[in-house]
């Protein structure tokens, strides 16, 4: 860990954090357990570390993180939304952030840790991100945590390696509009009870169906029209070669 946070005082590692996350603590002592790590608890004889604070701090962070995704990728099916999210806070990705915010200087180490030589540094960083997103939920409420997930988390959903061309209504859209055209979906028929419900669409251009497809939803449907839309182009396209 870095030698410089033992230079600093307890006062300066609460401060350190509440500039990276934008927020000042009405309850500093949540601050506190919140950069603890279970090394510096042990040694000191502390009732609490940050580990209940990490367990909150992931689902806060899971949820912001799927809210981002899901408004930012509207065309992206469930699998790759699910992907892109599993990557966003990953491990290696939130110990990258932590750093870039200063926070390993804030931690409270015990002696123990900091003379392991840094071997369990990127997973104190993890934890101690999820831990204070947590408390900042705690102390300000959802929004502001929110706010900060998406700040610091955001630019990892907005750079993630998404290529329309794997995704059917994206492709066929940027296929399609390259001929001046637009393509439009219906769905044709509805079957099923309500629980099992079916939907069939059809993709049209120019009035003329390019592709029909089948699933549990509209938007399901409407997919598999596009992937039909588009290999039927494709093939087509072989063709006249």
């Amino acid at each position: 860990m870095a030698g410089s946070s033992n230079r600093l005082s307890d006062d300066d590692r609460l401060h350190r954090a509440e500039e990276a996350l934008g927020h000042s603590f009405s309850d500093r002592e949540l601050l506190r357990v919140a950069l603890t790590h279970p090394s510096y608890a042990d040694e000191k004889g502390l009732d609490d570390s940050y580990e209940r604070l990490e367990f909150l701090g992931d689902a806060v962070i899971s949820l912001g993180v799927a809210d981002e995704a899901y408004r930012r990728y509207p065309d992206l099916p469930e699998g790759d939304l699910t992907r892109l999210k599993i990557a966003a806070v990953s491990g290696v990705t939130l110990a990258e952030v932590a750093e870039q915010l200063g926070l390993e200087d804030a931690l409270f180490l015990g002696l123990s840790e900091r003379a392991s030589g840094g071997r369990g540094r990127a997973s104190a960083l993890e934890n101690v991100f999820e831990a204070l997103v947590g408390a900042l939920y705690l102390d300000a409420g959802f929004e502001a945590a929110h706010a900060f997930v998406t700040r610091t988390l955001g630019p990892v959903v907005e750079n993630a390696d998404v290529q329309p061309s794997s995704h059917p209504k994206s492709a066929l859209q940027e296929l399609v509009q390259s001929t001046g055209r637009t393509p439009t979906y219906r769905i044709i028929a509805e079957t099923g009870p309500a629980h099992e419900r079916r939907f069939t669409a059809v993709v049209e251009v120019d009035g003329q169906v390019l592709g029909e497809g089948e699933g549990p939803s509209k938007r399901d449907a409407e997919m598999r029209a596009a992937r039909a839309a588009l290999d039927g182009l494709e093939g087509s396209a072989d063709d006249d070669r």
